[in-house]
């Protein structure tokens, strides 16, 4: 898996790649948070059946204190993708140096069949997380069914640009076409590439308190 890479943003930003490597790299974040988001990128590859009756539920470390889906496609179309979105807060009493894993279970049915997609988010509790980290696109990512696909390659350009791909290049996807869950790969179903948003207040908070010392 490629090193997490800095870049720029009013907002922290961290990506990471969706794949099966038993040496996962631990994203930071910050006690006392508030509405952190991970959106996830569904991409079905099968042609001939949707995924719907779509659900989202989530395990948590002990220093997260709550999770909420808050973007929960109805349907991913056949050979389309669309976006999931689960928000959660980090304890005010997290204890420095904690790690533990966010997972989350993408649950649906394609021809009658159910899938679930568990994703492992490994998160890290740290004095101040890097403003940004990881492989990114532009912007934060927003659902987008139906939306111009140039390339034709199933994930709308929006999305590729958010997510750090190239929408002119069919052969260019977020994360990796190889990093589907084994299990599911006979239905078609890939979850490619996870982007978590730390708070925008919580980093505005920690500006406004290093202003002050100065």
């Amino acid at each position: 898996m490629p090193r997490p890479r800095s870049i720029g943003s009013a907002a922290a930003i961290i990506a990471l790649l969706v794949g099966l490597s038993d040496q996962a790299i631990a994203y930071e974040v910050e006690a006392d948070s508030n509405a952190n988001t991970v959106y996830v990128l569904l991409w079905n590859h099968n042609a001939g059946a949707a995924y719907d009756s779509i659900s989202i539920g989530e395990a948590l470390p002990g220093f997260v204190s709550q999770a909420t889906a808050t973007i929960v496609p109805a349907s991913v179309a056949p050979s389309g993708s669309d976006l999931a979105a689960i928000e959660f807060d980090v304890a005010a009493a997290a204890i420095l140096g904690s790690t533990g894993d966010l997972t989350i279970t993408v649950s649906g049915t394609a021809s009658d069949q159910p899938i679930d997609v568990v994703l492992t988010v490994p998160l890290e509790v740290v004095v101040s997380a890097p403003a940004a980290q990881g492989l990114v696109g532009q912007g934060i990512p927003a659902p987008d069914p139906g939306g111009a696909d140039t390339d034709g390659d199933g994930v709308s350009d929006a999305l590729e640009i958010a997510f750090g791909s190239d929408p002119s290049d069919p052969l260019s996807v977020p994360g990796s076409a190889s990093a589907a869950v084994p299990a599911l790969q006979a239905l078609g179903l890939t979850c490619l590439a996870a982007l978590l948003v730390l708070s925008t207040t919580r980093l505005a908070r920690r500006r406004q308190q290093n202003r002050s010392r100065r």
